[in-house]
């Protein structure tokens, strides 16, 4: 999913890993959190070691959507048209999570189904 290929996400990634560490060090979590099994002490000597660590850890609990913009043919991001073929390729079609305009609060597997039914009707 090209995790941290951006330099400004590993930039923010880090802030936020330093902030959740410095979090968990306060009396306010004294007693609550256990000991600490991520990251360890050497991936934090340095900011390139951390962001070694998160380069190796990164992951996604979500379900990717979104990736492939539907939009007209004039639009040099748009990927697909409003029938689901692919710009410039025949006979080619997607039918799945990748054209959702935005990330669903619910499970994508109900709306990826309809995506497909849907796109195959107007086939």
């Amino acid at each position: 999913y090209n995790f941290l290929s951006d330099e400004r996400d590993v930039v923010r990634l880090r802030e936020a890993v330093k902030l959740a560490m410095r979090m968990a060090e306060s009396p306010s979590f004294n007693g609550i959190l256990g000991e600490l099994i991520e990251p360890t002490p050497l991936d934090i000597k340095s900011d390139e070691k951390l962001d070694a660590w998160m380069k190796r850890r990164a992951q996604t609990g979500h379900h990717i959507s979104g990736t492939c913009k539907m939009g007209p043919e004039g639009d040099p991001m748009a990927v697909v048209d409003q029938y689901g073929r692919v710009h410039g390729m025949d006979g080619l079609r997607v039918a799945d999570a990748s054209i959702m305009p935005d990330c669903i609060r619910a499970n994508t597997n109900q709306t990826a189904l309809m995506i497909g039914e849907r796109i195959s009707e107007l086939m």
